[in-house]
């Protein structure tokens, strides 16, 4: 079974938001497979004053999520997909492992 996260970016702008959503984002799902990384979608919050965004993810499974974010951001991958996008920006992200529940079509 895949490994579930909740990613929720905490950004300095709803500019940088919509930056991150439109360009950067877009370039990840390229890359992430590289890592054993699928992502599942990103959302944001209607009328979100705190500028974050959602993002759903997994790994495969026996991998560790923090190890495979740690190798995917500090690969030339990362650098090459961010750019344009000053990483500044972020000014908080939130790691939730998420755990299925045995009805649950996502396992």
């Amino acid at each position: 079974m895949r490994t579930y996260e909740m990613r929720v970016y905490t950004l300095r702008s709803k500019a940088a938001v919509e930056f991150y959503a439109s360009t950067v984002y877009p370039r990840h799902l390229s890359n992430f497979g590289l890592f054993g990384v699928e992502a599942h979608g990103l959302w944001t919050k209607k009328d979100d004053v705190a500028h974050r965004m959602f993002v759903l993810v997994s790994y495969a499974e026996g991998d560790d999520p923090r190890e495979v974010s740690q190798r995917y951001i500090q690969s030339p991958e990362a650098v090459h997909d961010a750019r344009g996008f000053d990483v500044a920006d972020i000014l908080g992200v939130e790691s939730t492992i998420l755990v299925p529940s045995a009805s649950s079509p996502l396992k």
